[in-house]
């Protein structure tokens, strides 16, 4: 008889039937017992799995969350930057006149008082020189952001234009300007190079004010590239502002425009080259600028402009 008939439990068992039977359900128990732990670790891989899918969902979620909130700023900037460009420039057009009138006014004026002014008077002269200067820079910085001029391209001695760019300012006595001994040969457009360089030592300085400082400029060689490492040990960047420091209209100067080192960026940029930096709260910071020596514009005809930007002379 079946030991799963209606009348298996109505009938008399023998002890050996009796053990047997216990036997077997103690086996099945067992093989009961093991089929649900096999089917509980099962569900807790299962568990675990759609924990580890929730944590990366919501890790494409913080991810996209952040690159929306990205684009969105950027398309914010962009749009603020479209907004005030085309105003900007026309003010910036409008300005350059009158400092040109009265830069040459100025001359004319100190030229024809000089033999008979006073110490007083021909400082007042270089303050309003300096004056003119600044705003006239700072004007420049506006047009070469917001509308770019082609690039004039000639065979030039770097280290002539990094004088010539230091000659262009008024260095205090508490600073200290190193230069390179060693000289190359590029070819650029020489007054937007003077452009970088008046735009970082003005920089340095501004940074150092009154302490004693050092600004240092080296050249070296790196395959076909020229670095340039403008250096100072002034107080240095702090960690927060290094990824804004290109940004346009980002300053910490309140006679800044916010545009004179986006300009410098994309002047080395337009070369062909690059620029970067690095620092370290009080321990200065370092620009480094790299220019291809052998540039690209060798190889265009001299009747042909390079990206509608460039133009070489012979």
């Amino acid at each position: 008889m079946s030991d799963k008939s209606p009348l298996f439990f109505m009938r008399e068992f023998s002890n050996q039937e009796l053990s047997q039977l216990l036997v077997n359900k103690v086996k099945e128990l067992k093989k009961a017992k093991t089929e649900s732990e096999e089917l509980n670790d099962r569900l807790q891989d299962t568990v675990a799995h759609l924990e580890e899918l929730q944590a990366q969902l919501e890790q494409q979620n913080e991810e996209l969350e952040y690159k929306v909130k990205e684009k969105t700023e950027q398309a914010l900037k962009s749009e603020r930057l479209a907004t005030i460009g085309e105003l900007s420039a026309r003010i910036a057009h409008d300005l350059r006149n009158p400092l040109s009138i009265l830069k040459s006014t100025v001359e004319v004026m100190r030229i024809d008082l000089e033999p008979t002014a006073s110490e007083r008077t021909t400082k007042s002269f270089a303050r309003l020189e300096r004056a003119i200067s600044r705003i006239s820079y700072q004007v420049e910085d506006v047009l070469d952001y917001l509308k770019p001029a082609n690039l004039c391209v000639t065979k030039h001695s770097l280290l002539h234009i990094l004088q010539d760019s230091i000659d262009r300012i008024d260095i205090p006595d508490n600073i200290t300007i190193k230069i390179p001994k060693n000289d190359y040969s590029i070819l650029c457009d020489n007054e937007k190079i003077e452009t970088i360089f008046v735009n970082l030592v003005s920089n340095s300085m501004q940074t150092i004010e009154d302490n004693e400082g050092r600004i240092a400029i080296d050249f070296t060689q790196e395959d076909n590239s020229v670095i340039i490492k403008v250096s100072d040990n002034g107080p240095g960047i702090p960690e927060n502002f290094i990824g804004k420091i290109f940004d346009p209209l980002f300053t910490t100067r309140q006679i800044g425009t916010g545009l004179g080192l986006p300009s410098c960026k994309n002047i080395a940029e337009r070369h062909g080259g690059s620029m970067s930096v690095s620092s370290k709260e009080n321990q200065g910071a370092i620009f480094t600028i790299t220019l291809p020596i052998k540039s690209e514009f060798e190889s265009v005809g001299k009747e042909i402009s390079f990206q509608d930007q460039v133009k070489i002379k012979s």
